[in-house]
């Protein structure tokens, strides 16, 4: 097995082995002089090697005793900078140790990087501050720590190692591309905004009142007020509402895994403290994509929904997300929001419903708010036969503007299908980026 630089590696050693750790050489020499002053003392009948024996014997166990139940001394206070970082970007990592109670003495800390970072950097306590630098090239919530040590007794007896803090959670976030403006369903105004449309749901109900004009419904007579101002007074309403889009991410692993796009180069997505999450390339992309259709609309001034091929939205299904109970993102910081809701998200794991082999129709089975919406829509999917598109036709219908990109080498039949029912769709050949995808998708049918 190679080592760092290519050395060999030569295993562990004979003290690793066998379990003799917990001792220095130091200490099984006092230890093994105990044990031969005991059999002297038990052939020349001599109290006073007895004695000794027992005090060379009882010296480094009860080092060692102390170490094992002992409470390390050393602290450790980690931060990143910055504390959300993108992939491929550097992220500088911060240790400043400090002890409680007496100093430890010098001792050489070792910092432990994820799987795949190799070795992790060394450096001596007593220092004010220690800096390296990270470079994740891919997303994900990485496990950075502990922080390891040797601790020995003041007089060198026993030793042993042990973490002094532990791991620290350092988010890295997918890379939106920028995206060209297009018409979406009419909704985008000459400049680009989204305007209000009557679907809209209102995110904000303003309450007014004025003086009772002639005509007006009795309905509308606001009685607060008109016990305030001594006169008649009704409700005069204003809506504030902000237009709606949804973006579909499937996330069924069948979808990601033929063609040139599933050569895979990763095969999981960090997401400590939980297990890793399934991914390919492909599926990949679709991320990519999803975030940036999703914070391109949301600058445009939509109300975002991000769900999956159940319509569930993803803020529940994905470890890193700042708030699981979220499920549209809009404003300034959405297009954070949705980076950190995308950062640990995987394929679709097994679920009982197909542990139980349920029919091969209800893999793709949106919710009841996502069918009945009539807001437009966005679906990211990859390799589609005919057979699926009559099932994506069926539970979005045709009543609605959708968008489709597809990882596909390219199903004529898949696409016939889903532009009979007025959706545009895009398929995706290799090395394509989502920008291009984007622009030859050309926005939604009006």
């Amino acid at each position: 097995m190679g080592g760092r630089d290519g050395a060999i590696d030569k295993g562990p050693s004979l003290r690793a082995r066998v379990h003799l750790g917990f001792l220095t050489p130091r200490g099984w020499g006092l230890f093994v002089a105990g044990v031969v002053l005991l059999l002297a003392a038990w052939i020349m009948g001599r109290r006073e090697l007895l004695n000794i024996s027992l005090f060379l014997l009882a010296a480094p166990l009860l080092a060692a005793a102390l170490l094992r139940f002992g409470r390390s001394p050393l602290n450790i206070s980690r931060s990143f900078h910055p504390a959300v970082a993108q992939a491929g970007d550097a992220v500088t990592v911060r240790l400043e140790p400090g002890h409680s109670g007496p100093s430890p003495g010098t001792l050489l800390l070792t910092e432990a990087l994820p799987e795949g970072f190799g070795p992790g950097p060394e450096f001596l306590y007593p220092c004010a501050a220690f800096t390296y630098r990270l470079r994740p090239t891919h997303r994900g919530v990485y496990p950075v720590g502990p922080v390891t040590a040797r601790f020995t007794d003041p007089f060198g007896l026993s030793e042993r190692p042990g973490a002094v803090d532990a791991a620290s959670s350092l988010t890295i976030v997918p890379v939106p591309e920028q995206l060209l403006p297009t018409s979406l369903a009419g909704d985008i105004g000459s400049h680009g905004q989204a305007r209000t449309s009557k679907l809209s749901t209102p995110d904000s109900f303003d309450v007014m009142t004025r003086e009772y004009r002639d005509g007006d419904s009795v309905r509308r007579i606001h009685w607060p007020a008109t016990a305030r101002h001594g006169a008649l007074m009704v409700r005069q309403e204003d809506y504030q509402s902000t237009p709606r889009a949804t973006v579909l991410l499937d996330r069924r692993p069948a979808s990601y895994r033929a063609g040139p796009l599933s050569s895979v180069d990763q095969e999981s997505v960090p997401c400590y403290p939980a297990r890793p999450a399934p991914t390919t390339a492909r599926f990949e992309w679709a991320v990519t994509a999803a975030l940036s259709v999703g914070a391109h609309l949301a600058a445009l001034g939509y109300a975002v929904q991000v769900s999956d091929h159940r319509g569930t939205p993803l803020g529940r299904l994905s470890a890193s997300a700042p708030d699981h109970a979220t499920e549209t993102y809009s404003g300034p910081g959405a297009d954070l929001d949705l980076a950190l809701v995308l950062a640990a998200l995987g394929l679709e794991t097994p679920t009982q419903h197909e542990r139980h082999r349920e029919p091969a129709g209800s893999a793709i089975g949106v919710s009841a708010a996502v069918r009945h919406s009539r807001d437009p829509l966005v679906l990211i999917t990859g390799d589609l036969v005919a057979a699926e598109a009559h099932q994506w036709v069926e539970s979005l219908g045709s009543t609605r503007p959708v968008g489709v990109l597809a990882i596909s080498s390219g199903s004529a039949a898949a696409a016939a299908t889903m532009g009979r029912a007025g959706w545009n769709v895009a398929a995706v050949p290799e090395g394509t980026t989502v920008a291009d995808a984007w622009a030859r998708l050309g926005g939604l049918r009006r």
